[in-house]
């Protein structure tokens, strides 16, 4: 009787140590009988470069256009910077001269259009106000430039020169290039040219304008 008591004693401890020594499971409920499996991720097929994240300044791209009406809301006005371009100096037509900027500065040309789009009212006022050119600042490098005089209405191989304060006709457009002296580290900066045209008043202390839809100053990228 002591034999067999001993190997079912034997026996017994194996079975326990085994128990211990085995690796323990996990609590995780795993499903026995699975689903479908999950579609594979598509192909990316569009190798393009991605797009840049968009501004969080409300800054626009150059040629975007902003539309807003004249006080009274009759007329219907459209406004854009298109482009801009930098130069040492500038020539104006016509005159033997030539104007240069001073050592670590040029002359940056911003393109500005105005367009008058329609007459909307069945009032007698019929054209619409293009803005001065003071009204257009530069922002660049945490700093603000305004247009400088330039010397003539119209600039060699550039263009004409905007200076605004002028009425424009139904259907018609006022265009032309502000000119802007900044150091020459602005031209590679990220700057704006803003149009300080909302509350702009007329000598009476009426609006000009009437932003229902844009109610700040529009500013657009360079």
């Amino acid at each position: 009787m002591g034999r067999p008591f001993l190997i079912i004693t034997l026996l017994v401890a194996a079975i326990l140590v085994t128990g211990c020594t085995a690796a323990p499971r996990s609590s995780y409920n795993y499903e026995v009988h699975p689903t479908t499996a999950a579609a594979p991720p598509a192909l990316i097929t569009d190798y393009r470069d991605p797009l840049p994240p968009e501004e969080d300044d409300g800054s626009l791209p150059l040629g975007e256009i902003v539309m807003f009406r004249d006080a009274n809301e009759e007329n219907e006005i459209s406004l854009k910077v298109v482009s801009s371009t930098d130069r040492g100096g500038y020539e104006p037509a016509g005159e033997p001269i030539r104007i240069t900027a001073p050592q670590g500065w040029r002359y940056l040309f911003v393109h500005v259009v105005v367009t008058h789009r329609g007459h909307r009212g069945d009032g007698y006022q019929t054209t619409i106000y293009a803005p001065p050119a003071q009204q257009f600042s530069l922002v660049g490098n945490g700093r603000t430039y305004y247009p400088v005089p330039a010397e003539a209405d119209h600039l060699t191989n550039i263009g004409e020169v905007y200076r605004g304060n002028v009425w424009v006709d139904r259907n018609g457009k006022y265009e032309g290039y502000i000119v802007y002296q900044v150091p020459e580290s602005v031209v590679d900066s990220c700057a704006v040219v803003v149009a300080d045209i909302v509350g702009l008043k007329n000598r009476y202390g009426r609006d000009y304008y009437n932003f229902r839809k844009y109610d700040r100053n529009p500013a657009w990228r360079l």
